[in-house]
């Protein structure tokens, strides 16, 4: 499977202001207009940028479509860290007052993601375009984005484990089925045209995924 790297390596020093202006732009037009219609000169005059400085920052339409999926996930990701923060080893760093147990933060990430997706319903637009324009040459962002923060989470649920908050469970299993969980009610609520009811689906969900059904 083919992976192109979509900043370019060398060239000026980035200003991070004026590229995350750029991407924001990125994420609307491209939500809006699509891939194949979607015109960089558009969103250079939106950003208030010329449509070389897009080219010095990104490869090419291609590279700026996929930084802007990117950029999405790591806002989200960052409207999380806020309150919490799990690190590679499984800790979890917290804001003073918030409940530590495992379920809890479970929660919170859950909600924090479907806030996030319910403010910017673009993002989903673009992870559909993603698999309609770049299946053959490109592993899907989310999953990409899910390898890459897997090892927290595997490890976070193995010290919840270890203090006896949640039962012995395959870590592996629980983490693919947990994201599938967060992203399917995500991408299901928004295409539904449902993203008002977006957090409320998420926390009847996520309740769900985290007492079950069984009496016991």
């Amino acid at each position: 499977m083919v992976q192109q790297t979509s900043k370019k390596k060398d060239g000026p020093a980035r200003n991070e202001e004026k590229e995350a202006a750029i991407l924001e732009f990125a994420v609307k037009v491209f939500a809006e207009e699509g891939y194949k219609n979607t015109d960089v000169e558009k969103i250079a005059g939106l950003a208030d940028v010329g449509k070389g400085t897009i080219y010095r920052y990104f490869i090419n339409k291609e590279g700026l479509f996929h930084a802007a999926l990117r950029y999405c996930s790591g806002q989200a990701v960052k409207s999380f860290r806020s309150t919490y923060d799990i690190n590679e080893d499984g800790e979890v760093d917290c804001k003073d007052g918030l409940p530590t147990d495992a379920l809890s933060i479970l929660r919170s990430i859950a909600l924090s993601y479907a806030q996030f997706y319910k403010k910017n319903p673009e993002a989903v637009e673009l992870m559909i375009q993603e698999r309609a324009e770049f299946r053959k040459t490109k592993l899907p962002g989310h999953l990409l984005h899910r390898a890459e923060h897997r090892k927290r989470m595997d490890n976070f649920l193995r010290r919840a484990i270890d203090k006896g908050e949640i039962r012995k469970v395959n870590i592996a299993q629980t983490t693919n089925a947990y994201a599938d969980l967060l992203f399917g009610c995500v991408v299901n609520g928004v295409l539904e045209g449902s993203k008002s009811k977006l957090v409320a689906r998420m926390e009847c969900a996520v309740d769900l995924f985290l007492n079950g059904l069984n009496t016991d």
